[in-house]
């Protein structure tokens, strides 16, 4: 009998097997097509959520890789046109946010975000279709968060430029809970 072969799931494992290659080697833990930001380590998602260019030529690494398209080294070595390099940034700067916003739920800042359950080659792949962050619902900060009646007053629009502002000391303090914890 043949063997059925879902075409979807073959393209999301070569993109994952390109993608994260350079994550495998970095990280030394597993990645493949159906990785979750939530599935990521503390450490590692610590890392990806530190400020940094070596840490932003990592999410090119993967973006590039998941669309077949080498290692970050091309893009250092400008072997691409200026389009191109643009679609890979805002597809890494959108990964980068989704990545800061997973740090920001594990410290229970904001609420869930449904696209944290998707994988994130699934992720990458998406907004390399449609755009960097098309369709991309901000989180919601947390009622028990400080901040929160400050949050709350303003604008959606605003909203998301507030959450961003929290980004830095959301990373001190994960990076505290990471490298300190506290006995249970």
């Amino acid at each position: 009998m043949a063997e059925i072969i879902n075409l979807s799931r073959f393209r999301s494992k070569v993109a994952a097997d390109q993608g994260f290659r350079s994550w495998l080697a970095r990280f030394q833990e597993q990645f493949g097509p159906d990785t979750r930001l939530r599935d990521l380590s503390p450490s590692t998602l610590l890392y990806l959520a530190t400020p940094g260019e070596e840490n932003l030529f990592v999410f090119f690494d993967l973006v590039m890789g998941a669309q077949g398209l080498g290692g970050s080294v091309r893009f250092r070595l400008d072997d691409l046109d200026n389009d191109l390099k643009m679609k890979i940034m805002d597809t890494a700067f959108a990964l980068v946010d989704r990545v800061r916003f997973e740090v920001m739920r594990r410290l229970g800042w904001v609420a869930a975000m449904p696209e944290a359950e998707a994988p994130i080659i699934d992720l990458v792949r998406q907004d390399w279709r449609l755009g960097a962050g098309f369709g991309q619902e901000p989180p919601v900060l947390a009622p028990e968060h400080s901040d929160y009646p400050a949050y709350a007053r303003l604008n959606p629009m605003d909203r998301m430029v507030f959450l961003r502002r929290l980004i830095p000391r959301a990373v001190t303090c994960f990076r505290d809970q990471v490298e300190h914890p506290t006995p249970a």
